[in-house]
């Protein structure tokens, strides 16, 4: 008898250290209901989901430059052609441009909120038939009308915009062109003036990194394989 009454004396020792541990300790005991781990995994949950709202916040658009129709695009390829002795530059440009670059409060890009739309399908030479060729052949442009220059960074751009002055600078970007995207870096001569901007940006590549073909005219003898690409634009400060 007195065997069996230090057994259940153990017994309810043990049990009252267990609760004590769990009280003080603050732990989770194993036998804790499912609807009580659900409970704190709900919690939890919800402050990374509260932290994630908050981030976001912080990538709202605090500064948007704005591209203006006066803007223009253009294209300009070296070519020779059989009636000159020298080589010529085939330009061909449209003022169909839109688009937008978006800071935060850090000076930031906004990268999904930053893109130059251009209509290639309105590209106009001094020549029809060279037009033609571009738009039928080398772009495609009934497929691909449009290209678009995703903005991911600028280098060397002032914080806060300045009213005034000129600076050069890098803008980095992945631009789709002929269904192929690929990055692309554009050197830019920005001149501020109060809430306006204007510069001009340019870059050049070779026809196959944009999978298009390289331009062949009968009068066209030659046609060098370097694209330059230049963008004269106007923008206003939006805040």
């Amino acid at each position: 008898m007195n065997t069996k009454l230090f057994i259940t004396s153990l017994i309810l020792l043990s049990m009252l250290i267990s609760c004590s541990s769990n009280e003080n300790g603050k732990t989770i005991d194993p036998a804790s209901s499912e609807s009580e781990i659900a409970l704190i995994e709900k919690v939890d949950n919800s402050n990374k989901s509260g932290s994630s709202k908050i981030n976001d916040s912080n990538m709202a658009p605090f500064l948007k430059v704005e591209f203006l129709p006066s803007s223009t695009a253009r294209y300009l390829i070296t070519e020779q052609l059989a009636n000159l002795d020298f080589p010529i530059d085939a330009i061909g440009e449209t003022n169909q441009i839109s688009g937008l670059i978006s800071f935060n409060e850090s000076g930031k890009i906004i990268q999904n909120n930053s893109t130059i739309v251009v209509n290639v399908n309105s590209l106009k030479s001094d020549s029809g038939r060279r037009d033609r060729y571009i738009s039928r052949k080398s772009l495609e442009s009934d497929k691909y009308p449009e290209a678009t220059i995703n903005i991911k960074k600028i280098n060397n751009m002032p914080w806060p915009l300045p009213e005034s002055g000129s600076v050069e600078v890098e803008i980095i970007g992945d631009m789709n062109v002929h269904g192929v995207t690929d990055e692309v870096t554009w050197k830019t001569d920005v001149n501020f003036e109060k809430d306006k901007l204007n510069g001009i940006s340019r870059t050049n590549f070779k026809f196959e990194k944009f999978n298009m073909d390289l331009p062949r005219v009968a009068i066209v003898l030659s046609v060098e394989n370097n694209i330059r690409l230049e963008l004269e634009f106007s923008a206003e400060i939006v805040k």
